[in-house]
Order: C-alpha cells, then structure tokens, then sequence
C-alpha cells in the first residue's frame, strides 16, 4: 500500500474512533432539543432505509467498489497455498434475468478460506453477507421505531452501548481481531451495521433533533468507508504474504 494510502487509512480509523466519544458524552448528558417536527421520523427512517437498501445491493456488485478481487489467477496450480485451481469448481455469481450478481468475490486459496463460505458449488462472501444480514435485521428496526412509534426509552442507553460496541467490534476485527472462525466473522459484520441503527434509534429517542439524526448518518457512511478500507488493507497484507504468482498479487 503508497505511502499516501496508509496515512489516510490511518486518518480515517483514528476519526472513526474518536468519534465514539462525543455520541458517549451525548448519550449519559443528552441535550434538551426536543424538536417538534412532524416528518422528522419518517424522513430520517426513509433516509436510514434507503442507505441499507443501497448497501445492500452495493454487497452483489462488489467488483465498481474492489477491483483487487478480480482478474484470473495465474500459475496457480504450482502453488501448495492453492486449494482450487479451477474457478469453473465454484460458482461465485448467478444471473437474475439480465443483471449478474456476485455472492463470491474471493481467490479460492488459503490466504482467503475464512473469507468465504459454500453452500453446495455456490460460494459466498462470510463479510458481505454479514452486512446484507445486518441491514435486513436493521431495516426491520427502522420500520419499527421510525413508523410504528416503537417505544424504546427505557433501552435507549443500552442501545447507544450496545451499538457503539458492535462498531468498534466491526472496524477493530481488520486491525487486531483477525477471527479464522466464518460465523464470527458474519456476526461481526452483521452487528455493524446493526449496531450503527441502535446509535441512532438510542440518540434519536433522547435528543429528538433532525441534524444531529442527519450527522449521526453521515458518520455512519463514514464508518462504513473506513470499514471497506480497513478491509481492503488486510486483503493487500494476505496477497504481499502469499508466494502466488497471479494476477490479484500484481494489482494489490
């Protein structure tokens, strides 16, 4: 990875992190705003769904985000770290009427086994499905606090806790938590982003303020961005290790 790449990842990670103290302060001393907005709800409930709903289709279309996933192996039938030498053995994408969609975006060799997981000759991604999870159980949660008015005050500082630490969890696994374990891995992924919707249902119940709602989004875009560089970073470290000579080693 340049120089110049390092040091914005770096960046985007030490942001990501001291971020967490201001919604800590805001949740044990929430400020008396208490906005009377009729559509604050429903506009930051359509505005949180429409982000999950774009994320979720970003999840089968991973190679316009990640193009060090793609290209064809080569010379890999002579390295021992191969398992498969053929990708015609699995199959990393399906068609629904003309739009190809792709579950798998992995070599399939040892550096990245964890990474994927297969469900007869299909493979599919252990993180993206992770997300796609979260953002379903998540979209769920939208729907119930931001348009039926679920009640959830009494949990609300829970929430906040709660969430904070399934972010935190998310962006710490590519830098000190490298979990072999693919269920790990998934639940992770998924608690991320679930995690971001539980900040803000736990903030929003106490603070009721449509900007801090639309500040608490963007930090979640900006999140996820430092989450998707933090993992192309560690895909970079198992290429630079690895003795393979293919293609995805000459583009990382």
């Amino acid at each position: 990875m340049p120089s110049q790449a390092k040091y914005f990842l770096y960046f985007m990670v030490l942001v990501s992190l001291f971020s967490f103290f201001p919604i800590m302060i805001i949740t044990l001393s929430p400020p008396k705003i208490k906005e009377e907005f009729q559509w604050r709800k429903p506009l930051v409930g359509s505005t949180l769904v429409l982000i999950y709903i774009l994320g979720m289709t970003a999840v089968f279309f991973p190679k316009s985000c990640s193009k060090i996933f793609h290209g064809n192996e080569k010379g890999i039938g002579s390295n021992s770290n191969v398992l498969f030498h053929r990708k015609e053995y699995f199959q990393k994408s399906c068609r629904i009427f003309t739009i190809t969609l792709t579950h798998g975006h992995h070599p399939i060799c040892q550096g990245f086994l964890h990474h994927e997981f297969q469900i007869d000759k299909k493979t599919f991604c252990t993180a993206c499905m992770g997300l796609f999870s979260g953002a379903i159980v998540s979209i769920f949660g939208v729907v119930a606090y931001f348009f039926l008015e679920y009640p959830i005050a009494k949990y609300a500082g829970f929430f906040v806790t709660f969430g904070v630490a399934g972010v935190v969890l998310g962006l710490l696994q590519y830098i000190f938590l490298d979990f072999r374990r693919k269920p790990i891995r998934f639940f992770l992924n998924a608690f991320f982003i679930f995690g971001m919707f539980l900040i803000l249902v736990g903030i929003d119940n106490d603070v009721q303020s449509l900007v801090l709602d639309f500040f608490l989004i963007s930090l979640f875009v900006f999140w996820l961005f430092t989450r998707i560089l933090l993992s192309k970073w560690q895909h970079t470290k198992i290429c630079s290790a690895c003795d393979l000579d293919c293609s995805l080693k000459e583009e990382s």
